[in-house]
């Protein structure tokens, strides 16, 4: 029979139901939640979404068989390997598909994207994804009646729509449940979220990475002090896991040590990346990818005419419009101080290497910028890799590892103990990375200089099943919601200003961040908001 071919009907029903058994799990997850599956209407639910994702199936495959049965194999092999992935990470990070996680898809570099290549992944892709895909490939289709081929997504569609119309109850506990089901529900989640991903690159929520913004209304700088203000955006750092916010460990020794203080913990505008670095450095804060983009924090600082340096060991920021941009690779041939080349020696044990600098990096080639806030004001944004996994082992040196035994694997793979540990050990190298930064400037005795550090969003550690960050903001749990937020000022800084107010500021800190920085810059009016200005006294 297979020598001879199978018809397109006996293929599709094998390839939708081998889908529909492996590539449902984290729907099937959801809809036990949610329903319950010993009722009737529980079973009806689940029925009525394999119903609809049958029909689908046909209405998105048979077009593409209909053009080439070549074609139609290799897209089929295609969202084989594709759902065999997103199944898999799925299923071990507790993370949904949503747009912002397709749009992180496009910023992230390899060094990021290769700690996703595990053994564990490989072997499931192998299982559900290289397999089927041979038999798809080897298995002959016979000749197409083109004709009756043709009505078949017409004849879905015009089911679906009568499927719908039937069961008015059902159909408005789907819509009203799009959002979650959408973002699990194989393939549509990724192929829908791209195609929205595609349209908002041109207008919408990602045209800050494509196109003009919009300018913001000029400030006025009202005085010609010198002076040095850094910005420092963490990635993937927790509250619960600093030792400021009543976590037992020691973790903020160094910090502590050279007089950072804390403000109170707030919530993170989103839970990715590439979104929460468009509400740091945004004038609207939280509300910033709600409405048209505007210049960010760097640009419109640049524009004013105020020197400003952006150095950078991530990925996912704005587009921006500044002066001086440096990645960590580009700052490596003028690293000359202790501060970043401590643990910085590239050592390359595979055959394929990839050149990868550890934050502390970022303090390189410090001196032409305090020499220039010695006389003119001066803007400095750091961009943490922090605590980015999906191995935490990658994000501090192997030598510093002040809890022990950390995990050097990916975060499904580890021991609860050993990951918190590597997790830990991460957090504990930025807080040393800040402490280095504050003795940098320390030593510029008479400059009036602030370093303001927050991070994007939190991380989750396993809580409840959940790993690393992205779930959508309605569903997120604490722990990647809820962010450090910490500030030094040097004595001239404090001698300039009433600072005694600022540790009691409840401003959310991704809302305060634009506004600060501006007011430590004394630039008023524009957009500047005093209201979200930490250091203007209650």
């Amino acid at each position: 029979m297979i020598k001879k071919g199978v018809s397109l009907n006996i293929f599709l029903v094998i390839y939708i139901l081998f889908s529909l058994a492996f590539h449902q799990g984290p729907l099937i997850k959801w809809l036990d939640a949610i329903v319950n599956f010993s009722s009737f209407s529980g079973v009806s639910a689940f029925l009525f979404i394999e119903v609809l994702s049958i029909l689908l199936w046909v209405i998105l495959l048979t077009p593409i068989f209909f053009i080439s049965i070549k074609l139609g194999k290799f897209f089929a092999v295609v969202l084989l390997f594709v759902n065999a992935t997103a199944t898999f990470w799925m299923n071990s990070l507790g993370i949904v598909i949503n747009q912002e996680l397709i749009a992180s898809l496009f910023f992230t570099d390899y060094s990021e994207a290769s700690g996703f290549l595990n053994q564990e992944y490989l072997i499931h892709l192998l299982i559900f994804g290289l397999t089927p895909s041979i038999f798809v490939a080897l298995v002959p289709i016979k000749p197409l009646k083109r004709l009756k081929i043709s009505g078949y997504p017409i004849g879905a569609g015009l089911i679906l729509v009568a499927f719908i119309s039937v069961n008015p109850t059902l159909t408005d506990w789907v819509d009203k449940n799009g959002a979650y089901l959408g973002s699990r529900l194989l393939p549509w989640s990724y192929i829908g979220k791209t195609f929205g991903y595609a349209q908002d690159m041109r207008q919408g929520y990602y045209s800050r990475y494509y196109g003009e913004f919009a300018l913001l209304p000029n400030g006025s700088i009202e005085d010609n002090k010198p002076g040095l203000v850094v910005l420092v955006i963490g990635e993937s750092s927790r509250a619960a896991s600093y030792s400021y916010y009543g976590y037992e460990r020691p973790i903020n020794q160094a910090t502590q040590e050279v007089g950072f203080i804390a403000l109170p913990k707030s919530k993170s505008c989103a839970t990715s990346t590439m979104i929460t670095t468009g509400c740091i450095l945004s004038a609207k804060g939280r509300a910033d990818w709600k409405e048209a983009a505007t210049e960010p924090l760097p640009s419109y600082l640049h524009r004013l005419g105020i020197k400003t340096f952006v150095r950078t060991n991530n990925t996912e920021m704005p587009r921006l419009n500044v002066g001086d941009y440096k990645t960590t690779t580009q700052l490596a041939s003028s690293c000359k101080t202790e501060f970043c080349l401590a643990y910085n020696v590239l050592k390359c044990e595979k055959s394929l290497c990839v050149e990868r600098y550890f934050d502390n990096m970022l303090l390189a080639d410090m001196q032409p910028i305090l020499e220039s806030a010695k006389s003119e004001k001066v803007f400095l944004l750091l961009h943490f890799r922090g605590s980015h996994g999906p191995n935490y082992s990658d994000r501090s040196p192997k030598d510093f590892a002040p809890f022990k035994p950390s995990c050097d694997a990916h975060v499904t793979q580890c021991q609860a103990d050993t990951l918190v540990n590597s997790y830990d050990n991460s957090i504990m190298f930025t807080d040393r990375t800040l402490a280095g930064l504050a003795q940098i400037l320390s030593r510029e005795e008479k400059l009036s200089s602030v370093v303001l550090y927050l991070s994007d969003h939190g991380q989750s550690l396993g809580e409840n099943g959940n790993y690393m960050h992205g779930a959508p903001l309605k569903e997120a749990p604490v722990e990647q919601l809820e962010i450090p937020f910490m500030v030094w000022m040097s004595d001239t800084f404090k001698g300039s200003r009433n600072t005694s107010d600022v540790v009691t500021q409840t401003v959310p800190a991704q809302d305060a961040t634009f506004h600060s920085v501006l007011g430590a810059l004394n630039i008023l009016g524009g957009p500047y908001l005093a209201e979200r200005d930490i250091f203007t006294s209650n």
